[in-house]
């Protein structure tokens, strides 16, 4: 799963130089750039990020403004500052800012960023919440997806499998249900399986060229198809999961 990424920065050329700057990552996707704080939370109403990177010096005000809405409204959204002047990091620590990057951004700098930005992913779980409906067989269920495990097809029905219960949700098929939570950081690892990536534990090999991955909160393995293995660890490896 990428990291949505936004840039707020009243200068244009800025803002290119910083898009330009994030090319180089295929982990960030970068999925707004703006000019005014007004813009971004009319983005964060209807949508989510989780990384930003907000230049202290706005015409209308001030980064910190921003930062100071942005922690009481959505306070899992990690910040990078952007300043001209480095003299302004020592106000800005309040905040708990990811890092500062001075204008024109440090490559060095930057890629320590990222670094950072994936560690702290990775020890908070990472995985973006949501809240989606599902169908059952009598009325509907609201989950969070970061509940969810993984979702089974097993004679023609789906179970999704949270840590505590198991639900029979209908209407679905298995490609449905793929395309619904790939953006959560869902994969299909096997033709009757799809797995929260964010929940991996232990990828291992069982032999005869097949795979299970073992999943936190979930006492039964679940089978990863010889097709899907290949891809199963690049998208563990995009969410920031390290092969050593």
């Amino acid at each position: 799963m990428s990291i949505r990424t936004i840039i707020l920065d009243d200068e244009p050329n800025s803002r290119l130089a910083a898009g330009t700057a994030l090319v180089d990552y295929p982990e960030i996707e970068l999925v707004g750039g703006f000019s005014h704080s007004n813009e971004l939370f009319d983005f964060l109403k209807n949508d989510s990020a989780q990384l930003l990177f907000l230049d202290i010096e706005l015409n209308r005000e001030t980064g910190f403004n921003v930062a100071q809405r942005l922690r009481d409204e959505y306070p899992d959204v990690m910040i990078v500052f952007l300043t001209g002047h480095s003299s302004y990091a020592i106000d800005g620590y309040d905040f708990q800012p990811i890092n500062f990057l001075t204008k024109p951004i440090n490559g060095v700098k930057l890629s320590q960023t990222i670094d950072e930005v994936k560690k702290r992913l990775r020890q908070s779980g990472g995985q973006r919440g949501a809240k989606l409906m599902f169908r059952l067989q009598q009325g509907f269920r609201i989950l969070d997806v970061r509940d969810i495990c993984y979702i089974e097809r097993l004679k023609r029905k789906n179970y999704l499998h949270t840590a505590s219960e198991t639900l029979c949700i209908t209407g679905y098929t298995m490609h449905e249900l793929e395309q619904m939570l790939e953006e959560y950081g869902f994969f299909l690892c096997h033709q009757s399986f799809i797995v929260s990536l964010y929940r991996a534990q232990t990828v291992r090999d069982v032999g005869r060229q097949l795979y299970e991955v073992l999943l936190r909160d979930c006492a039964v393995p679940v089978p990863v198809s010889r097709l899907h293995y290949d891809e199963l660890m690049k998208r563990l490896k995009n969410i920031g999961v390290q092969e050593f």
